[in-house]
């Protein structure tokens, strides 16, 4: 769990305060804790300590313990403007005094120091060097362990997944995990995506930004992920190899479409060609079927006028008692009628030959007919 830093005013007289108090004047050119304050300042170097073997000389020996003699977790350095000593404190001294003294070397009057403008500091300033000192220290090794597992949590570390079709490829859209199922070291306990948690653009508290660096929680949670990633790999292999076989079916139907498309192009020009080749002859086929559809129509009124000709020469007793019936007169070939009047008048007299009755369209067609011939 982060340690959160909270400023006091001034050490008070706790147990804790009066021993900086002391040892505080003891390393300082005045004589009483009022003015030795006011010679002190922090330097900006902070130390998280883990293991022994790498404390910065300022710690003068007392690593994991305040200048006061307070266990403390966050380093602090700080120096004596007047005599030079170095040291270091606690978190909680660091807010006592310091930040107030910082803000006077930056032309703030002391009474128009608010409690704001404290918060303000520690939010930044505090945080900034906890972030150095942390990177200083576990940098490397986090750079390494991220990078190697990246990809992996992004694949491992979901709630979902889902296949896209971008651009011109397959891919899987992960939804990262965000808040992890149980707790970390019991059976079944399943992470928050790590990638997620450090530096997603899409988390609006994103560590990266939040803190400067990893927290408790996403710190062990890196360290185990990435030392029991091989019992992971599987599952990433597999999206990949699904995704890698998506996609080669894709480019084989891409292959085989502009196949088809080449052919149907090719086929389409050699298509072209011969209809341009052929252009010619038919010309002269189209030429040649005009003059055969004249002959035959030529043919066929021939026959027509042949057949109407017969049978408007043909006598019949039908013909002349049924003229008598319509009340029309006979009429025959002799008389001044036309070709086409004289196939009408052809199929009304065949009708009337085989001794069908005539419709109304039948007779008023007779009438017109004969009435013509005899305006003519």
């Amino acid at each position: 769990m982060e340690q959160i830093i909270e400023a006091k005013r001034d050490l008070g007289e706790g147990r804790w305060d009066k021993i900086l108090k002391r040892k505080m004047v003891e390393l300082s050119f005045a004589d009483t804790y009022e003015e030795a304050r006011d010679e002190w300042e922090a330097t900006g170097n902070v130390y998280k300590h883990t293991h022994r073997g790498n404390e910065p000389e300022w710690t003068n020996g007392h690593t994991g313990h305040c200048l006061c003699g307070h266990p403390v977790v966050y380093h602090f350095e700080i120096r004596n403007t007047v005599t030079g000593v170095h040291e270091c404190v606690g978190s909680d001294h660091i807010g006592a005094y310091l930040i107030i003294q910082q803000l006077v070397n930056m032309g703030h009057q002391e009474d128009e120091i608010t409690d704001k403008m404290i918060e303000d500091w520690l939010k930044d300033r505090v945080q900034s060097m906890k972030s150095e000192a942390w990177w200083k220290e576990n940098g490397e090794h986090f750079t390494e362990m991220y990078n190697a597992i990246q990809e992996l949590d992004r694949a491992v570390n979901i709630k979902d997944r889902q296949i896209r079709f971008n651009g011109n490829t397959y891919h899987y859209k992960y939804i990262p995990k965000t808040r992890a199922t149980g707790k970390l070291g019991d059976r079944g306990y399943q992470m928050a995506s790590i990638v997620y948690r450090w530096d997603d653009p899409n988390n609006p508290k994103r560590q990266l930004d939040k803190y400067g660096y990893p927290n408790d929680r996403l710190w062990a949670d890196l360290n185990l992920f990435y030392h029991t990633r091989h019992l992971y790999q599987h599952k990433l292999d597999n999206d990949i190899k699904t995704i890698n076989d998506y996609n080669t079916q894709h480019r084989e139907r891409q292959i085989a479409d502009a196949e088809r498309r080449r052919k149907l192009k090719a086929k389409r020009e050699a298509d072209r060609i011969a209809w341009e080749a052929g252009a010619e002859e038919r010309e002269r086929k189209r030429i040649a079927l005009i003059k055969e559809d004249k002959r035959r129509a030529i043919l066929r009124r021939q026959r027509e006028a042949e057949k109407a000709k017969t049978i408007m020469e043909k006598s019949s007793e039908t013909f002349t008692d049924m003229c008598d019936y319509y009340g029309i007169k006979e009429f025959n070939i002799e008389e001044n009628y036309n070709s086409h009047q004289i196939r009408s008048l052809a199929s009304i007299k065949q009708i009337i030959i085989e001794g069908r009755e005539l419709q109304r369209h039948h007779l008023d067609q007779l009438k017109r007919l004969l009435g013509e011939n005899n305006n003519e």
